[in-house]
This record gives C-alpha cells, sequence and structure tokens, in this order.
C-alpha cells in the first residue's frame, strides 16, 4: 500500500463522521419533505494541534524527498508519540531505503505500545528481512519490557531459520534482560 493512501486513509478517518445518503426510493413512493436545516449550524471541529503535526510528519515521512527528509520526518513520528503512526511506519518497513528502514525500527522501538512490540517481533521472525534489521528489532524488543516481548527474544536464540548472527544478537539481548541494573 503506497505512504499517501496510508495517509489519505488516515486523513478519511480522521475526518469528521458524516451522516449516510439516504437509499434510492423506487418512483412509486412520493418522496417526504425534507427537513428544515438547523438554524445554526455546528462548527466543524478542528483538528488538534497533535492531529496537525501527525499528519504534517506523515506526509514528509510519505513525501519523495532525499532520504535524509524523509529519515528524519520518520523519526519525528516517534517523538511525537502518537501510536496512530504505528501502521503507517509499518508500510515504510517494506521500503527499498536500507536507512529509512532502519529509522523506521528506530521510531517503534521508541513506542511502548503491544502493535510496536508486534512490529519489532514481525521484522524479527520475517524471512525475507536483512539480519542487520533483525538485530536492530532485537535490540528494540529490550525497550518493550514486556512477558511477551522477552519469550519473542528468548524464541529467537534457539529458532533454526534465523542466521546465526541473529541467533548471537538475541542470545546478548535476553543476556541484557537477565543483566541487574547497573547503579552509578
Amino acid at each position: 500500500m503506497s505512504p499517501l493512501v496510508v495517509v489519505g486513509l488516515l486523513l478519511v478517518t480522521a475526518a469528521p463522521a458524516r451522516t449516510p445518503a439516504s437509499p434510492a426510493r423506487p418512483a412509486a413512493e412520493s418522496p417526504r419533505p425534507a427537513p428544515a436545516p438547523p438554524a445554526a449550524s455546528a462548527p466543524t471541529p478542528a483538528a488538534s494541534p497533535d492531529d496537525t503535526a501527525l499528519l504534517r510528519a506523515l506526509l514528509w515521512a510519505a513525501r519523495p524527498a532525499p532520504e535524509e527528509i524523509r529519515a528524519i520526518a520518520v523519526e519525528d513520528l516517534a517523538l511525537l508519540g502518537d501510536p496512530r503512526a504505528l501502521d503507517s511506519l509499518a508500510t515504510y518497513l517494506w521500503d527499498p531505503n536500507p536507512r529509512l528502514q532502519q529509522a523506521v525500527l528506530r521510531a517503534v522501538a521508541l513506542f511502548q505500545h503491544p502493535r510496536a512490540e508486534e512490529l519489532l517481533g514481525n521484522v524479527v521472525r520475517h524471512p525475507r528481512m536483512p539480519d542487520a534489521l533483525k538485530i536492530q528489532a532485537l535490540n528494540g524488543l529490550v525497550f518493550q519490557r514486556t512477558a511477551s516481548a522477552r519469550r519473542t527474544v528468548q524464541d529467537a536464540t534457539i529458532d533454526s531459520r534465523l542466521s546465526s548472527p541473529v541467533q548471537n544478537a538475541a542470545r546478548a539481548v535476553a543476556a541484557q534482560w537477565d543483566a541487574p541494573p547497573t547503579s552509578r
């Protein structure tokens, strides 16, 4: 799905609800008079600054621009902290640009949200994702701090479908998880 289509869908879902069109009536039925419009129509709710910022970041991430601009826009999505951005970020994982893919994983790892955990786990398990992205996703799972994220890391240590560098990275992440916090 094109990132612009995703942004368009986001706009449609964020738009105020409209009343559905009335179904077509057969010619034999007599039409009823239309109700009179209200004297003062309700104002359309304005988009909040958070919605505007999210939309702008999504547009910059989807826009054909230099890779640095798109990577910064993707990372800005994480800084906004709005979990509605996670589905759009998931589509950017399939961008052919490796730098953008890495930026997406960095952004997703900053969210502590079930959808973020799901995305990171899917990257680890996906058979066609590069090992570098799988290792980055494993490192991002540490920040989720949930039992299911830990189980994903532990499963990756013994999954024979994963390459040995990914399994070794999973062991290192599992060791980080078990390590006591250091006091400074």
